[in-house]
C-alpha cells in the first residue's frame, strides 16, 4: 500500500512537473484582401526658372487606379507565439509574426521571414521584459505600441491611419521594452536599442539609437496616453548633423457606449524620417493633430477621422508645407472571425506641401508622396485564425 501511494505521489509530482513546464506554442493570423480605387492628382515633373518644383496647379496630372490590395483594412499577417509557466506567476513566451501580400503571395520585407515583429520575453503581473525587432511606443504597430487603440482606423486605411503622424511605423532591431504596471489600469513602458543595426558600428557611441518612455492608463470608458521618444544619431556620415531628434504624443478617448471619440497629437523636432521613411538632406519638424471617433451601427462599427499635419525644414524657417487627411471607414463582423468592411479616405497638401516637401519622397508619407491630393475607396475582406 505503501509503495503503490508513493509511486502515485511521484506520478502526480512528476506530471505537476511536467504541467509548469510544458510550452503552448499556437499558430495565428489573419488574410486581407479587397479591392481599391484611387485618383489623385500628381505632379509631372519639371522645374520653373527659378529652378523649383513646378506646382501641381500649373503641371496637374489626374491619375486612375483600381487594383486589388492586401491590408488595405487588417493585415495579411501569420506568427507563432509560445508561452512557457515558470510558475510562481512568471511566464516566458516569444512571438513571430511576418506580414505577407495576399494578393501576390509575397514577403512584406525582402530578406525577413519575421518582418512584422520577432521577441522574447519574459514576466509576469507587474513586470515583463521583451527583447527582438519590437515596434516604437508611437509606431501604431506591434504589441507594445500605445497609441493604435486610439485611431478610429486602427492605422489602416492608407494614409488615413495616422498617415499624418512622423512615429508611425517605426520598428527596430535589437530593441529591449520593459513594461511595468504598478496598479490596475496604468502601465509604464521604458523601451530602447543598442543601434539600428549593432553588428555594422562595434562601438556603442557610433551608432543611432532609440529611447522612448511611455504611460497609459486605462478605467472604465476613459483611456489616456503620453508618449517621449528620442532618437539619437550618432552616425554622422548619415546626415550633416548629428542633433538629437524628440517626439512627444498624447492621446486620450472616451467610451460614452453611443460613441467613442478620441484625440492625438504629437510634436516631432529635428525628425529625420517620416513615417518610416528617411528624409534626406535635413531635419523637419512636425505638429500632427487627429480627431476621430467610432460608433456602433447595427451589427458594426462606424468609423471616422480627420488628421492635420504641418512641417517645416529646421534650418529654413520659410520651407514648410501642410496636409490634411480625412477617413471615413464602416467594418461588419459577419463572424467573430470574418469582416466586412468599406472604407475611403481623402488627402489634400497646402502649398508647402507640393513646393518644398512635396520633392522629397519621404516627407509626408501621403500616397506616391509626391501628390497634391488624392482620394481612395476600398472594400473586401478579412478572416482571422
Amino acid at each position: 500500500m505503501t509503495k503503490f501511494k508513493t509511486t502515485l505521489l511521484a506520478m502526480a509530482v512528476s506530471a505537476n512537473a511536467f504541467s509548469v513546464q510544458a510550452a503552448q506554442v499556437s499558430l495565428y493570423g489573419s488574410v486581407s484582401t479587397g479591392l481599391l480605387y484611387s485618383n489623385s492628382a500628381s505632379l509631372s515633373g519639371g522645374v520653373d526658372a527659378k529652378d523649383e518644383p513646378l506646382k501641381p496647379l500649373n503641371n496637374q496630372q489626374s491619375v486612375d487606379s483600381f487594383s486589388m490590395e492586401s491590408g488595405f483594412w487588417g493585415d495579411s499577417i501569420w506568427g507563432i507565439t509560445g508561452e512557457e509557466d515558470l510558475g510562481n506567476g512568471w511566464t516566458v513566451g516569444f512571438t513571430l509574426e511576418n506580414e505577407f501580400g495576399s494578393d501576390t503571395g509575397a514577403l512584406a520585407t525582402d530578406g525577413k521571414i519575421f518582418d512584422s515583429q520577432a521577441y522574447l520575453r519574459i514576466g509576469n503581473d507587474k513586470v515583463n521584459f521583451a527583447f527582438g525587432n519590437i515596434g516604437g511606443l508611437a509606431s501604431a504597430g506591434g504589441d507594445f505600441d500605445l497609441i493604435c487603440g486610439f485611431d478610429p482606423m486602427e492605422a489602416y486605411v492608407g494614409v488615413a491611419g495616422l498617415g499624418a503622424f512622423a512615429s508611425k511605423d517605426f520598428a527596430s532591431d535589437n530593441m529591449a521594452v520593459v513594461e511595468v504596471t504598478p496598479m490596475e489600469g496604468l502601465k509604464v513602458s521604458l523601451m530602447g536599442n543598442t543601434g539600428d543595426d549593432d553588428s555594422s558600428e562595434p562601438k556603442w557611441s557610433d551608432r543611432n539609437h532609440y529611447y522612448g518612455l511611455g504611460v497609459s492608463y486605462e478605467n472604465g470608458p476613459l483611456a489616456l496616453a503620453a508618449i517621449a521618444e528620442m532618437r539619437k544619431y550618432n552616425r554622422v556620415a548619415d546626415w550633416a548633423d548629428n542633433d538629437d531628434s524628440w517626439t512627444f504624443t498624447v492621446a486620450a478617448a472616451y467610451d460614452f457606449e453611443v460613441i467613442r471619440p478620441s484625440f492625438v497629437y504629437q510634436h516631432a523636432s529635428k525628425t529625420r524620417e517620416f513615417a518610416a521613411g528617411e528624409i534626406s538632406g535635413a531635419a523637419y519638424n512636425f505638429d500632427s493633430f487627429m480627431l476621430g471617433a467610432t460608433a456602433p451601427l447595427g451589427q458594426g462599427t462606424l468609423r471616422a477621422s480627420v488628421q492635420y499635419v504641418k512641417g517645416e525644414n529646421d534650418a529654413v524657417s520659410d520651407e514648410e508645407g501642410s496636409a490634411t487627411i480625412l477617413g471615413l471607414a464602416y467594418t461588419y463582423d459577419m463572424s467573430k472571425r470574418t469582416t466586412l468592411y468599406g472604407a475611403a479616405f481623402y488627402s489634400v497638401g497646402g502649398d508647402g506641401l507640393d513646393k518644398d516637401l512635396g520633392t522629397n519622397e519621404k516627407a509626408f508619407g501621403l500616397m506616391d508622396r509626391a501628390e497634391y491630393n488624392s482620394v481612395g475607396f476600398g472594400v473586401g475582406l478579412v478572416h482571422t485564425f
